[in-house]
């Protein structure tokens, strides 16, 4: 039995090893809707996995994704999970969300947190933008997250509304996920549509050899935690 958890997940917990992210892709927001709910019952529902720490539902604001963000303890406990079958595993959390309606389910993304930004430890978040990058070579991932990490401790004044920014890395290193918290969805536009002009954010600009894969501004869903030891 899972614990009820406060919507947003702590990225940089120190006991979370890897993290996985799951997307679904619907045709409207009452599809959304019936999806996010069915996410979060059948976590519920399955026996809590050995080494899951939490798991988050977010919903995007154009009412078209769901988006899930998995916290494991280690790989081994996600590989014994993903391996359980079809009635304590994956296979049986996807059975009952592929019941509740009509969505497209892409495959997980599995990563470990690279580095973390952090602007403004005191606001609260209420938007999440969650994207990926696909990167031609692992280095260029690296030295592209961290030049974002800098910029950000470079300007003269913290972007307006941004809270934090995560970097997580996929196994062989080329593709990343943003995970980003903004005070609301106003901040988040409005960073991108005023770009800070600094020499190190242009040097940001000038990475080659990555794609911009899916991104949406998102609002978190509600979430569950591993049951309290006894």
């Amino acid at each position: 039995m899972s614990t009820p958890l406060s919507p947003l997940p702590v990225i940089g917990r120190d006991d979370c090893g890897i993290a996985v992210l799951g997307r679904w892709v619907t045709a409207g927001p009452d599809d959304q809707r019936s999806v996010a709910d069915a996410c979060l019952a059948a976590w519920a529902e399955v026996p809590w996995p050995e080494g899951l720490l939490a798991v988050n539902c977010f919903v995007s604001t154009n009412g078209d994704t769901v988006l899930t963000y998995e916290q494991w303890s280690g790989e081994a406990e996600l590989r014994a999970f993903d391996g359980a079958g079809d009635t304590a595993g994956r296979e049986a959390v996807d059975r009952r969300i592929a019941a509740a309606a009509d969505a497209e389910r892409f495959e997980p993304f599995v990563c470990a947190l690279h580095r973390s930004s952090v602007m403004d430890s005191r606001s609260v978040p209420t938007c999440v933008v969650i994207t990926t990058f696909l990167f031609d070579e692992a280095e260029t991932a690296r030295a592209w997250s961290d030049a974002i990490c800098h910029a950000d401790a470079a300007q003269p004044e913290p972007t307006p509304g941004g809270i934090s920014r995560h970097f997580l890395l996929s196994s062989d290193g080329t593709e990343v996920l943003n995970y980003s918290e903004w005070l609301d969805e106003e901040s988040h536009r409005g960073f991108l549509e005023n770009p800070v002009q600094t020499p190190e954010w242009r040097k940001v600009e000038s990475f080659t050899g990555l794609t911009h894969g899916p991104g949406r501004r998102c609002l978190p869903y509600g979430g569950l935690t591993a049951p309290l030891a006894r």
